[in-house]
């Protein structure tokens, strides 16, 4: 209910903040069907990705004195847009195909249009056609964004290391190396981008899970 919802934020002091970011993403999804720029994603990614993250990392890094929660002494927000930008970046790679045969394109025209590209040939690529050299250029550029952004995970994580108790500070490396997993999938130059290509099975998802916990 209602009510429910604003005791929980109450209590667990969650910034009003990444609602609000949230609901203005939700917003343009209703108004928009995918971004005209980069920097539009950017933008819309702050309520649809980095604020859901940021409200996991805030509940992960509270605190309790004398039976009463206390927020973080740091900007959750910052610490959670790395990953969360990166996460996506890598999903836009991953579900490529099936977003397509879902009508859905998350590929900012600037980019499509600076490699000459419609989406309208993305359509075309996913249904099976060869892939030109100018999807490969795409990729590209979200590969190395994604790669720019996972460094500076690493980088939120390691700082964490004094903030954060260990199980939870376990938790994000977990979230964070399952979509490096498939980061690590993505063959630019040679790959086909496909579900099943970029897509680790069962086993391989407990293998990475497993190596991240017996490495912590």
């Amino acid at each position: 209910s209602k009510k429910e919802i604003i005791t929980t934020i109450n209590n667990f002091k969650i910034p009003l903040l990444l609602f609000q970011n949230f609901a203005r993403s939700m917003i343009y999804d209703i108004h928009n069907n995918g971004f005209k720029t980069f920097k539009d994603f950017l933008y819309y990614s702050e309520g649809a990705s980095v604020a859901p993250a940021s409200v996991f990392v805030h509940l992960s890094c509270l605190n309790q004195e004398n039976g009463d929660y206390v927020t973080p002494s740091f900007d959750v927000i910052e610490v959670a847009r790395p990953c969360a930008i990166f996460s996506y970046i890598v999903h836009i790679i991953r579900d490529f195909q099936k977003d397509q045969h879902n009508n859905l394109n998350y590929f900012a025209l600037d980019i499509l249009k600076k490699n000459r590209l419609s989406p309208v040939d993305l359509r075309r690529i996913a249904d099976g056609a060869a892939i030109p050299d100018s999807f490969r250029s795409v990729i590209r550029e979200y590969y190395s964004r994604a790669g720019y952004y996972n460094d500076k995970t690493k980088e939120e994580l390691e700082k964490l290391k004094t903030k954060i108790s260990p199980r939870y500070l376990l938790g994000l490396k977990i979230i964070h190396c399952l979509y490096l997993q498939i980061f690590d999938r993505i063959d630019v130059d040679k790959g086909n981008f496909s579900a099943e290509e970029l897509n680790p099975t069962p086993m391989e998802l407990k293998e990475r899970v497993l190596k991240v916990i017996t490495d912590k």
